[in-house]
C-alpha cells in the first residue's frame, strides 16, 4: 500500500497540474497573421533568427542616401525584436534575383524605377532551410532598391513637405519589414469579396500599416519611417517563431 501510495502521488499531482495550467500539456505553435499584420510565409519566411543583421550598400551615393533610414530601421527593430541590427558603411553588390547576399546581410540601394514600373520599389527577401523543421525558416537577409524618383521628383508623394518626407521614409522601412519576413497585410475588410489597395486594419489613431500595400505609415515629422502599433505584434511574433515547429 505504501508502495504504490508513494508512485500514484505524482501521477495525481501531474493531472492536477494539467488541469489548472492546460497551456503546459501542449507546445506552442507558430503565428502567421493578426490585426494589420501578415509573416510572409508564401516567401518562405516564418521566423526572425536571434542572431544579429547588417545593413549594408549597394553603392556610395545610396550609402549616403540611405544611412539615415537604415539607422532610424535598425534602432525600431532592435528595441522591437531583441535582435541586434547595426548599420555598416560597407559597399556590397547585390547577388542575382534567385540568390542570397551573404547570411543576415540587408544590402540597401537606390535606382531609377527598379521594377521598370514608375514609382515602384522592390524587395528580394532569402531564407533558411533546416530540412523537416519549416517553421524554423528564418529571415535570412535579402537586398532592396528603393525607386529614386522619391528624391528626384518633388513632392513625389503629397504636395505636404512634411507628409511627402514621412512617406519617403515609410516606403524605405516598408522594404525592410519585407526583407526582415513581414508582407502586405491587406485583407477584405469591407466583405465585398475583393482585396483592395489600402484595405489594411488602422491604428486606433488612423494610420494603416507601415505594411499595406501600396504604402502606409505615419505621416508625421517624428513618425515617418517607423513601424506602426500595427506593425510591431508582427515583427515580435516573428522572434517568438523562432524554433516552434
Amino acid at each position: 500500500m505504501h508502495v504504490r501510495a508513494r508512485h500514484t502521488l505524482p501521477v495525481l499531482l501531474a493531472a492536477l497540474l494539467l488541469l489548472v495550467m492546460p497551456g503546459r500539456a501542449h507546445a506552442a505553435t507558430p503565428v502567421y497573421s493578426g490585426t494589420g499584420w501578415k509573416i510572409d510565409t508564401k516567401n518562405g519566411i516564418h521566423s526572425l533568427s536571434p542572431k544579429p543583421y547588417v545593413f549594408t550598400f549597394t553603392d556610395t551615393a545610396s550609402r549616403t542616401r540611405l544611412t539615415p533610414y537604415a539607422q532610424a530601421a535598425a534602432t525600431q527593430l532592435t528595441a522591437v525584436t531583441g535582435t541586434t541590427f547595426t548599420v555598416s558603411t560597407t559597399i556590397e553588390t547585390p547577388p542575382a534575383v534567385g540568390s542570397c547576399p551573404a547570411e543576415h546581410h540587408i544590402i540597401l540601394g537606390v535606382k531609377y524605377r527598379p521594377t521598370g514600373t514608375k514609382g515602384m520599389s522592390h524587395a528580394w527577401n532569402c531564407f533558411t532551410n533546416r530540412p523537416g523543421q519549416i517553421d524554423y525558416r528564418s529571415a535570412w537577409g535579402g537586398w532592396t532598391w528603393i525607386d529614386s524618383e522619391y528624391w528626384s521628383t518633388s513632392s513625389w508623394f503629397s504636395t505636404n513637405s512634411t507628409v511627402n518626407t514621412a512617406r519617403i521614409k515609410n516606403a524605405v522601412t516598408h522594404e525592410i519589414g519585407h526583407i526582415v519576413g513581414l508582407t502586405h497585410p491587406n485583407r477584405d475588410l469591407d466583405g465585398d469579396g475583393v482585396v483592395e489597395s489600402f484595405e489594411c486594419a488602422k491604428t486606433t489613431y488612423g494610420y494603416l500599416p507601415v505594411m499595406c500595400s501600396p504604402r502606409g505609415g505615419y505621416t508625421t515629422a517624428s513618425g515617418g519611417g517607423q513601424f506602426t502599433s500595427r506593425d510591431t505584434p508582427g515583427l515580435k511574433q516573428l522572434v517568438a517563431n523562432y524554433g516552434l515547429g
